[in-house]
């Protein structure tokens, strides 16, 4: 899959007529090299963490090779280093990053532009995030086989957070049931802090009859597996959610040049107000392209997509592939 997924970056860079990117952003990093570094939550700033240049070498910011495949040699690693000096001596020597005449970049704080623009003074510097988005919006089967098996963990971790949701729970409960159940599946990273019954679980109990919303999603080799359910405290799942009647809706609209607003036409139709959140965002490597609700970008074979549906309070949330004929649910359809 490494070198499948470096291929398609290759690609969208040559579209682009881009010579070389330098990548901040870890999501692009794991892409195009396939190297498992620490991944920190939350914002930081831009370092250049990565570089793949025209001939298919990937030079990577790493202490260690451990988590490096094999494929990029111990002499493509460089250190960490607080002197910005020695960082961009060493960028410099990257074989054919100081001769490329246009250098792509996923972020850039007004230090680093300044930085990378006086050492590579002939190159132009152009939107390096719109080219790796391009390369990684259609999926690999490799890459379905690991969102299906990252979404299968998720789903796994929340069926045993169900089972313990009863009177007298706390929410925080259930998030900690949730997060040490996929630990023992085999993930340690949440995609972000679960939906408990609160945005953020806290020590709320539950009571009998209480409706709760849980959503949740885990990072498993870096791709996200989410998923959302209602339920009943002390029943569980019960008939009658009016989201998952909308949820089919809107699962019978997704098909390959299906837009933002054909979606949002079968919402509509269905007499549902519409939500507060997006209704469909992209999934792989995290968080991802299309956005419906915030853009209108047209849906296509080989896309994977997070589908949100919400009617009176309950939510159905599901990750599908997009097809030329409609939709694939990455769980099985009887699963979750």
């Amino acid at each position: 899959m490494n070198a499948d997924r470096r291929g398609r970056a290759l690609a969208a860079m040559r579209d682009a007529g881009i010579d070389a990117l330098i990548l901040g952003r870890e999501a692009n990093a794991r892409y195009v090299s396939g190297a498992r570094r620490l991944w920190l939550a939350g914002a930081r700033a831009f370092s250049p963490g990565c570089v793949l240049v025209a001939s298919g070498d990937v030079h990577l910011l790493s202490t260690s090779d451990d988590g490096v495949p094999p494929d990029i040699p111990i002499e493509h690693l460089y250190p960490i280093t607080w002197n910005p000096a020695n960082l961009m001596a060493r960028l410099a020597a990257v074989p054919g990053l100081a001769a490329a005449r246009t250098i792509g970049f996923d972020a850039l704080t007004p230090l680093m532009e300044s930085l990378l623009s006086s050492t590579f003074p002939g190159a132009e510097l152009l939107d390096g995030q719109a080219v790796m988005l391009a390369a990684r919006r259609h999926k690999l089967p490799a890459e379905i086989d690991a969102l299906r098996h990252a979404t299968l963990v998720a789903a796994q971790a929340l069926d045993d957070a169900i089972a313990a949701a009863r009177p007298g729970v706390r929410e925080r409960d259930l998030l900690a049931l949730f997060e040490r159940r996929a630990c023992e599946l085999g993930t340690t990273v949440p995609a972000f802090e679960g939906h408990f019954g609160s945005v953020f679980a806290g020590d709320r109990e539950l009571g009998a009859g209480d409706r709760v919303v849980l959503d949740v999603g885990v990072l498993l080799d870096g791709y996200e597996g989410g998923l959302a359910r209602t339920i009943v405290c002390g029943n569980g799942r019960v008939d009658g959610n009016p989201a998952e009647d909308l949820f089919t809706t809107l699962l019978g609209a997704v098909k390959a040049g299906a837009s933002g607003a054909d979606l949002l036409a079968a919402w509509d139709g269905a007499g549902v107000a519409r939500p507060t959140q997006p209704i469909v965002h992209g999934v792989g490597l995290g968080y991802e392209p299309p956005v419906i609700g915030d853009d209108d970008d047209e849906l296509a074979p080989g896309m994977t997509i997070s589908l949100r549906a919400e009617a009176d309070g309950w939510v159905r949330r599901d990750a599908v592939v997009v097809t030329e004929t409609g939709a694939q649910p990455l769980l099985h359809p009887m699963s979750g």
